[in-house]
């Protein structure tokens, strides 16, 4: 159903764009190049059922992360420290090539605020992280 409304949406960016072309709003040819193609690889991605990032390096499905019962509030601080922590004990009892850490991973990336992750990251690599990421 998300994914009809977002359809739904780009495509009334599209038209919008179109008619600010039309009234004269639009003047410089490569910005509404460049608004269309965006609109255009939108909707195929909403097709696709995905959602990919510009250099295509990451793609979420357009539920990135599953309710979890556990947060049930909006504030998702700990729903995202615990992703994060999930990741590491996941790849440190299985390995980084376990598909299923993953999950975790892009919870964690989606949530946390980037510079949580760096300074986390930090942590871990100094060893004088507060979370117990042992299996």
């Amino acid at each position: 159903m998300a994914l009809d409304h977002s359809k739904v949406a780009a495509d009334a960016l599209k038209e919008s764009l179109e008619q600010a072309k039309s009234n004269g709003l639009i003047e410089d040819e490569a910005a509404y190049d460049k608004a269309s193609s965006q609109l255009a690889s939108w909707n195929t991605s909403y097709e696709d059922s995905s959602l990919k990032s510009s250099t295509g390096a990451i793609s979420f499905p357009v539920s990135p992360t599953r309710y979890d019962p556990r947060f049930p509030n909006q504030n998702q601080t700990a729903h995202c420290w615990q992703n994060y922590v999930d990741y590491f004990k996941c790849i440190n009892a299985k390995g980084e090539g376990f598909k299923p850490c993953q999950q975790f991973r892009k919870g964690y990336l989606l949530l946390c605020p980037q510079s949580w992750v760096e300074k986390w990251d930090e942590q871990r690599d100094a060893g004088n992280f507060v979370g117990d990421l042992s299996p």
